[in-house]
This record gives structure tokens, C-alpha cells and sequence, in this order.
């Protein structure tokens, strides 16, 4: 079949694409939406912070590391958090104004267990018939059944809350530079590192602007360094007003307020 030459047509298409199969099957893989260079960067920035982080205890993996709120002190991950593709997707499920949930650098180890299968939106008292909620995580590393990739319950994000089995997952294969977004309804965890190497990922979750992020973004970053940030990436960290009453600070839209610091 022939492709529309026109850009704004293809990329309409592949966003109708990407948002059916959330729909559907709660989650989906974008490939190759960040170049070799961008992703041999952020490894090593984020592989600087990593080396000083604690192990993880409990749910989070007694294998694992993480830093919190990478955002706020690298600059490593802009494209991956302003991806267009990532955005519009987002929009057109979460609908407009989302802002960050939490942010998270996430190194699994080898002897990395497999985590306890959860999903996201159970964090708020809502029920489960429709996404307030999309994550991103995006592959630093090739993504593999062996070391750790996320494994998930493809559909799982429809009908009440449960308790799945390992055995109803798929591990979600990618190549470094990929995305992987699912739905906050769809049940996941990461996989089981049975390799001789780490892998390395970053999780961006996304929520309707009503909700309250588990992050609080807007004190975890230095106001000197996010007033030079794009507008784009000031709004998703909490700086925005998706309507004259919700967000503002002392009568202002949070944005002037920051501008004004």
C-alpha cells in the first residue's frame, strides 16, 4: 500500500495507530525514537548519578537502583520527556494539560527478581473504567526477556482489579532508543534480570492535570534552571494553568509566577 507523502498525514496516521492499540491492548512500542548519540549521552549522565544511588529495598528490588526526579538535574532526557509522538498520544488519551506523575532513572541488576505485578492507577481511589494515567519508559539499553524488560498482561487494562499470574505476561522487547507506553489500568512489572549486565531505563508517567502527582516537581527542581527550560517541559513539571482555577499561585498562572522569581 502506498504511503501519503505528505508528513503531517503520515504522522496523523501513526498517532490514530499508536492510540488504538493503547486502546485495545493497553500498551504499546514505539521504536527508534531517539538517535544513538542522544541515548549514549543519557546513559552516561544517568550512569554518574546511578553509580551514587542506594540499592532498592522491598517493591522497588533489592537489585535495583534509581534516581528519582532525573529531570531536575540533567538535561540527558529533554527530547525523550518533549518526544511530539510520546505528547500527542498522550494527549489524545489523557486528553489536554498533563503534567509529570513521577520521573525515574531504573537500573535492574543482574539477580534482579521479578517485581510484583501491579498497575499504576491503583495509587488513586478511582475506578478502573477509564486511563487518568499513561507511562513512558524509554530504553537506554536493549530491552530483553533475559535481562529484565518489563513484562505485561496485554489487555488487562479492561475489567476489574485482579490478581494475574506471571504466566499470562510477554516481556516487551526493544531496542535502546524505544519507547514503551502502557495504560495505568494495564498490569506489569519488570522482568527478571537472568543476565551478566544491567539494563537501564527511564519511566515518565503522565496524569490528567486534576490529579495530584506523586512527584512534586515543582520543589524538586531549582526555579533558577527550570525558568530556562522550553515552555513545553515547564508545563508537564507543574508550572501550568489548564484553567483559570486550577494551578494558579496568588492570582497568577504559575508560569508568570516562576518568570517573575
Amino acid at each position: 500500500m502506498a504511503h501519503d507523502a505528505r508528513p503531517e498525514l503520515a504522522g496523523l496516521a501513526e498517532l490514530t495507530d499508536v492510540s488504538e492499540q493503547l486502546r485495545r491492548d493497553g500498551y504499546a512500542v514505539l521504536p527508534a525514537r531517539l538517535d544513538a548519540e542522544l541515548v549514549a549521552v543519557a546513559r552516561d549522565e544517568l550512569g554518574e548519578l546511578l553509580a551514587a544511588a542506594a540499592w532498592g529495598t522491598g517493591f522497588d528490588g533489592t537489585r535495583t537502583r534509581r534516581v528519582w526526579a532525573p529531570l531536575a538535574v540533567t538535561r540527558c532526557l529533554d527530547a525523550a520527556a518533549l518526544d511530539p509522538l510520546t505528547l500527542a498520544v498522550v494527549e489524545q488519551i489523557l486528553g489536554p494539560g498533563p503534567q509529570f506523575g513521577t520521573t525515574c532513572a531504573i537500573e535492574v541488576h543482574p539477580g534482579q527478581r521479578a517485581q510484583v505485578l501491579h498497575y499504576e492507577q491503583n495509587l488513586y481511589p478511582l475506578p478502573r473504567d477509564r486511563d487518568v494515567m499513561l507511562t513512558a519508559i524509554w530504553a537506554l539499553d536493549d530491552f530483553t526477556a533475559e535481562n529484565g524488560a518489563t513484562r505485561v498482561v496485554p489487555g488487562s487494562h479492561e475489567g476489574p482489579a485482579r490478581k494475574p499470574d506471571l504466566v499470562e505476561t510477554v516481556p516487551v522487547e526493544m531496542p535502546a532508543g524505544s519507547v514503551f507506553l502502557f495504560s495505568g489500568r494495564i498490569y506489569h512489572g519488570a522482568g527478571a534480570n537472568v543476565s551478566d549486565r544491567p539494563r537501564l531505563g527511564v519511566a515518565i508517567d503522565y496524569i490528567q492535570p486534576w490529579l495530584r502527582p506523586c512527584e512534586a516537581h515543582t520543589l524538586s527542581a531549582d526555579l533558577a534552571q527550570v525558568r530556562l527550560l522550553p515552555q513545553r517541559l515547564q508545563e508537564l513539571l507543574g508550572f501550568n494553568h489548564p484553567s483559570p482555577y486550577f494551578g494558579f499561585v496568588n492570582g497568577q498562572h504559575p508560569r508568570e509566577w516562576l518568570m517573575s522569581r
